[in-house]
């Protein structure tokens, strides 16, 4: 597949699009630019618009641009969940939209300054946008902005002027520009088809879709916990990447309303005193930046160039955030054209820049384990994992201590409804444990997002685990059990992380438990919407606890056949969406 095959197809075709306007979505004459109001038309319905936008999700996961870092997921993913917080506790966010949509990030892996909505509640974001924001403000402000789009319901309004188009055209649709992706011709093709006034009338609906997404977005900044003025440079930096993005391919780019006019809005709208408030532009933002640059897998003379940064003698007068990535940078090139040496006297640089830094300290030890486990060295991964476990205070629950809440917790697999405390950490992470009847007396009960927790950790550790040679752990191991203790439990409330029901299934093969393991891979495909190969994976299962000789694992039969029961009726549903 060609680099940007898949992303820019998607921004074409579904362009509810930070730096794109319009979608492409059949013959249509918008003489209107004005917005329908909600129910005008034949809009979906928010359940229609969750199928298409499960479609789209599900040839996205099964893409290898994918990307499930689980690094860089947990700092973007943090950041979205408090936008969508936020969008609750305003009111843009109903109730109807928090039950049905999904409210899911997806990592892109592609160079692209971009970031796109999908139907449905799904949220793509590319690494080469996470790459070029300077600090967490900027990549908020472009989240809000896609989130407004989901909240407002935008894509069900412009399909609302497709009259004679239903959800299954609209994702069949959707589906044939994803394969058109895989052949650049036929892509070119499509995205030449179609008369110019068409296209044009769809930009001008979109423009005052972009515009409101730009204001709704910038009212969750503040509760989200953001600076405003992040929607301004954000803009300045979009400015110049829609100029570089824009390779004679995409005309229409040239037809999207000047940026410099919706800088200009966003100023405005500035609260008077905020114009030059300061953004957070600290050491972790652009250390995740650096990470985004190397994941999106540039050439080796990139590479080559980042890892001499920290030689250069301008270098010495920036600030200590900007040298924090650029060692990060270094380590990270390093450690993907296999210089491990390099990489880790690289590490060794930023831990001594960042220490007094708790969040940027937890954020180099990750990185060591990363470079041990890209170079194949599972023991100095688990040995940094446990370096970070023991130099953060923590709770029974695993996180480092700052804030607590008690709230109600929903398991999202059976329905039962109990009192939880959860423990924030001062890196934004969240992690549930059992109520102390004290703390509960101290504080009233409140929902609040269940957030990440120590999911970067237990992924890790369980690569790192699965990666030791043969034979090394026994099935009783207690390293193990504690890491599919943990997943288990995850999983449990957040029934849709595809990466760690996968995870849970290499430590369950380890433990030497397969019908568990099975049901746990099952979960995984099911996650990611492949409810045939689930389908599969559980028939599998039952085979397995029918005809096993050792004494059967009951209840997890029971959740097999119960399960099976579920899926096939989904892949059923599937089926006849295609």
């Amino acid at each position: 597949m060609k680099k940007h095959g898949l992303t820019q197809i998607l921004s074409v075709f579904i362009a509810i699009n930070f730096l794109t306007a319009g979608v492409l979505v059949g013959p249509s004459a918008y003489a209107d630019t004005n917005l329908p109001a909600m129910g005008e038309g034949t809009e979906l319905t928010t359940s229609e618009e969750r199928r298409v936008g499960d479609q789209m999700a599900r040839e996205i996961y099964r893409d290898p641009q994918f990307l499930d870092d689980p690094i860089l997921y947990e700092y973007v993913n943090g950041i979205w969940q408090e936008l969508v917080a936020a969008a609750k506790q305003r009111g843009t966010l109903t109730v109807e939209l928090q039950e049905r949509f999904a409210w899911q990030v997806m990592l892109i892996q592609d160079g692209t300054v971009n970031a796109f909505a999908l139907p449905g509640g799904y949220m793509g974001v590319q690494t080469g946008l996470i790459g070029v924001v300077g600090s967490r403000d900027e990549l908020a402000s472009v989240l809000a902005h896609e989130l407004s789009h989901i909240t407002q319901r935008h894509i069900a309004r412009m399909i609302a002027q497709q009259k004679r188009m239903t959800p299954v055209m609209i994702a069949g649709m959707l589906l044939g520009a994803l394969a058109a992706s895989k052949n650049p011709a036929a892509a070119q093709a499509l995205m030449i088809g179609g008369s110019a006034a068409m296209v044009q009338s769809q930009l001008n609906f979109s423009r005052d879709m972009e515009r409101e997404a730009d204001r709704t977005g910038m009212g969750l900044m503040q509760p989200a916990g953001y600076v405003q003025s992040g929607f301004v440079t954000m803009f300045e930096k979009l400015q110049q990447a829609n100029r570089m993005n824009d390779n004679g391919s995409w005309p229409y780019l040239r037809t999207h309303p000047l940026t410099t006019e919706r800088i200009a809005d966003m100023h405005a709208r500035l609260p008077a005193g905020l114009a030059k408030q300061k953004q957070d532009d600290g050491m972790v933002p652009l250390m995740m930046g650096a990470r985004a640059k190397v994941l999106s897998k540039p050439g080796l003379e990139v590479m080559n160039q980042w890892t001499a940064l920290p030689e250069a003698p301008e270098f010495q007068r920036q600030t200590p955030s900007q040298q924090a990535g650029g060692w990060y940078l270094a380590a990270m090139a390093h450690s993907r054209m296999a210089h491990v040496g390099q990489a880790s006297a690289a590490a060794d640089k930023l831990d001594a820049l960042t220490r007094g830094n708790a969040e940027a300290t937890r954020q180099v030890q990750l990185l060591r384990a990363d470079i041990a486990l890209q170079a194949r060295e599972p023991q100095r991964a688990l040995a940094a994992l446990t370096t970070l476990a023991q130099a953060v205070p923590t709770t029974a629950a695993g996180a480092s201590v700052q804030q607590h809440k008690v709230t109600t917790v929903s398991n999202a697999m059976t329905g039962e409804v109990s009192e939880a405390v959860i423990t924030r950490g001062s890196d934004k992470s969240l992690s549930i444990g059992d109520v102390d009847p004290a703390l509960a007396a101290q504080h009233p009960a409140q929902v609040v997002p269940a957030g990440m927790g120590m999911r970067t950790e237990w992924l890790m550790e369980a690569q790192a685990l699965a990666a030791l040679p043969g034979g090394s752990l026994p099935p009783s191991d207690a390293s193990l059990s504690a890491v599919a203790s943990a997943l288990q439990t995850w999983v449990a409330t957040q029934p849709k992380d595809g990466a760690a029901w996968q995870a849970l299934a290499t430590m369950r093969r380890l433990q030497n438990q397969p019908l568990r393991a099975i049901r746990a891979d099952a979960e995984a495909r099911a996650a990611q919407y492949d409810y045939a190969a689930a389908v599969d994976r559980l028939r599998a299962g039952q085979d397995m606890a029918r005809s096993s000789q050792q004494t059967a694992d009951y209840y997890e039969a029971s959740i097999i056949d119960t399960r099976l029961r579920e899926l096939q009726s989904l892949a059923k549903e599937q089926a006849t969406d295609k």
